[in-house]
């Protein structure tokens, strides 16, 4: 690959741009798909795909060369969705000072500009600081870009977090034109009869009805043992609960639904506990997406990618470059 030179050509491209004019070169120029199958393959129109690629030769990505920019990082992606059998892979450079949760959010908000079709019915987890500022950076449109968004999970512990999942779902409604389908319940609660009784509310029913109808899932990957921000959600396991996942080894949750290291989905007493999409409903959604960084995550974001429960990844270039190494035991 030719070293990469910014010009002034490039100062009104964002990075998200580039890494899509990029990664659209590469398919098109150097594994020789066609229009039409990268066009299905990342969501995009065709008459899209054919503008980015002639963006890519204005901008002079395309010579007798692909020229990946600094900080894109498209073999590093491709190696990725190679491993884990992945849709899509994003990776993020942190840089010009932003923190690294805006980062995953200002690229996964583009994703899902390009890429959310009409048609869409999107399912969104809560309690999450990164898809909250996805959810803001995203652009409103004055035309409806999908069909209905629909909470994942009820809203964590506290007030505060009730408030933070029902600005996450109305906000990215607003933007996409979509209806809205709130879970207006905790996501953990003190017994099992207390979970029957919220799933016997109409409301409630209604978004447990509509999880079957998702095409999309946008979701963050918590970690176990579990971060201060979910802690100060207002959630409470048991000593005995913590005690069982931590036998079982687990490492993260998607929607309070725990695995291991090596993505193996569990069924802890917890689970008699929690109003959120069951991990099987989840599985048969066909675009699972993935917005998690920090090596903190590291763990969390193996067994994610590694048991299949998201299938588009969007991370930091350090996660990802040690997702291509075996894990430490």
């Amino acid at each position: 690959m030719t070293q990469f030179t910014e010009s002034a050509t490039l100062l009104s491209v964002t990075t998200e741009q580039l890494r899509l004019f990029t990664k659209i070169a590469v398919l098109y120029h150097e594994e020789g798909l066609s229009q039409g199958d990268i066009s299905q393959r990342l969501n995009l129109s065709q008459a899209r795909v054919s503008r980015y690629l002639k963006n890519a030769v204005d901008l002079g990505i395309v010579r007798t060369s692909i020229v990946q920019p600094a900080g894109i990082y498209v073999g590093l992606e491709k190696a990725l969705e190679e491993k884990y059998q992945l849709r899509e892979v994003v990776v993020v450079d942190v840089m010009d000072g932003a923190s690294l949760g805006m980062r995953l959010g200002s690229s996964a908000a583009t994703y899902l500009e390009t890429t959310i079709d009409a048609n869409d019915y999107i399912g969104i987890s809560s309690w999450s600081t990164t898809l909250l500022q996805t959810v803001e950076a995203m652009r409103s449109r004055p035309r409806k870009v999908a069909n209905e968004v629909i909470q994942l999970i009820g809203g964590v512990g506290s007030p505060q977090a009730q408030m933070q999942a029902s600005r996450l779902v109305s906000h990215l409604a607003e933007l996409t034109s979509a209806k809205p389908f709130y879970m207006g319940c905790p996501g953990l609660v003190a017994n099992p009869q207390i979970r029957e009784a919220f799933l016997g509310d109409p409301a409630v029913a209604a978004s447990v009805e509509a999880w079957e109808r998702l095409t999309t899932l946008l979701v963050g990957i918590g970690t176990f043992p579990a971060s201060p921000l979910w802690q100060a959600s207002g959630n409470a396991l048991s000593s005995a609960e913590e005690g069982e996942l931590s036998r079982a080894g687990a490492v993260g949750e998607i929607c309070l639904r725990f695995f291991d290291i090596n993505g193996v989905p569990m069924k802890p007493a917890i689970e008699e506990r929690v109003i959120s999409i069951d991990a099987e409903v989840m599985m048969q959604v066909p675009r699972r997406i993935g917005v998690a960084g920090g090596m903190g995550k590291l763990d969390a974001i193996r067994g994610a990618v590694s048991g299949g429960w998201i299938n588009v990844l969007i991370t930091d270039a350090d996660v990802a470059r040690q997702l291509l190494e075996p894990p430490q035991l």
